[in-house]
């Protein structure tokens, strides 16, 4: 196996673009040495402020091991440089017109391309999927539209709609409240900067709307798989709904899970990304499984 690191945009990271990517090669089994693999590009989350590594190499193994190249995007976030969008998604759009032009270098089928995406990548990941085409990402990445167009996406307890975000998050009268060490600022003040920093400017509805993946889902979409949990308080499960039936008025082929329980920021849901959380990630684990299943019937991997 090779396991490289490079700036995504150039030689070096800038401080314009400070992106980097993982690769995680499988060298190719003599059996199958002509054969290339699909590919998956994977946004881990951490509320674009930090992007969390239990999200990352845990789940390029976990690809890995059903027979795919994996790469692992550092896109930028807060700690890094500016992370208003759309630079998150112009990340995503350029990593994946990247894979395709080393495809053969690094034994890649260029046609299977998948992008999966948790809790804030999962809103990179779904907004490059659905704005693809009718947004500037790939002007804005300097490649050509169809070369940013995922194969299909997975999306794990996804950013989808920060109004509802919003709406549910501020429905407990204790988000007025003053924070200790913040100067005097509410929950509620502290929310809307977060949302200023990820918007780059003032957190209408009508730019949460702009920016909001379900409001762009179109027919050209490629096929999506979406989970998350019901009890999940940070990505609130209602959105997984709203983007499913944006989906479905669509015709967009797509898979859905809801499991009852689990909270957040599961991952794989394996030993490697198990901690305190036993109960909840054995509530979930079965959704790689399902993942790959639908893969294999969308002609993404075979069985």
């Amino acid at each position: 196996m090779v396991i490289e690191t490079h700036a995504l945009w150039g030689d070096e990271p800038t401080e314009e673009h400070p992106a980097t990517y993982t690769a995680y090669l499988a060298e190719p089994v003599p059996a199958r040495a002509n054969k290339p693999r699909p590919a998956v590009v994977i946004c881990g989350g951490g509320s674009f402020t930090s992007i969390a590594a239990h999200e990352q190499e845990p789940v390029a193994f976990a690809f890995l091991n059903r027979g795919f190249q994996a790469f692992t995007l550092d896109y930028v976030t807060s700690a890094t440089g500016d992370v208003s969008f759309p630079n998150p998604e112009v990340d995503l759009a350029k990593m994946v017109a990247t894979v395709r032009a080393n495809a053969k270098d690094w034994h890649v089928d260029p046609e299977r391309v998948v992008v999966v995406g948790f809790s804030a990548g999962g809103f990179v990941c779904a907004s490059l999927a659905a704005q693809w085409k009718s947004s500037s990402f790939a002007a804005l990445a300097g490649e050509r539209l169809e070369y940013t167009r995922p194969d299909a996406a997975i999306l794990a307890y996804p950013v989808l709609d920060f109004r509802v975000v919003r709406d549910e998050q501020t429905r407990d009268p204790r988000i007025d409240l003053r924070v200790p060490k913040t100067g005097g600022k509410t929950g509620r003040d502290l929310l809307n900067d977060y949302f200023a920093l990820v918007m780059g400017g003032d957190a209408t509805d009508e730019r949460m709307a702009e920016v909001c993946p379900t409001t762009h889902v179109s027919r050209d979409m490629p096929p999506t798989f979406v989970w998350g949990t019901a009890d999940d308080r940070t990505c609130p499960i209602v959105q997984v709904y709203d983007f499913a039936a944006a989906m479905a008025r669509e015709g967009v082929a797509h898979e859905v899970h809801v499991f009852d329980r689990g909270g957040h920021g599961l991952s794989v849901a394996n030993v490697n990304t198990r901690s305190d959380n036993e109960a909840e990630q054995r509530a979930v684990d079965a959704w790689v499984d399902l993942a790959f299943d639908f893969l294999v019937r969308q002609g993404i991997v075979e069985a």
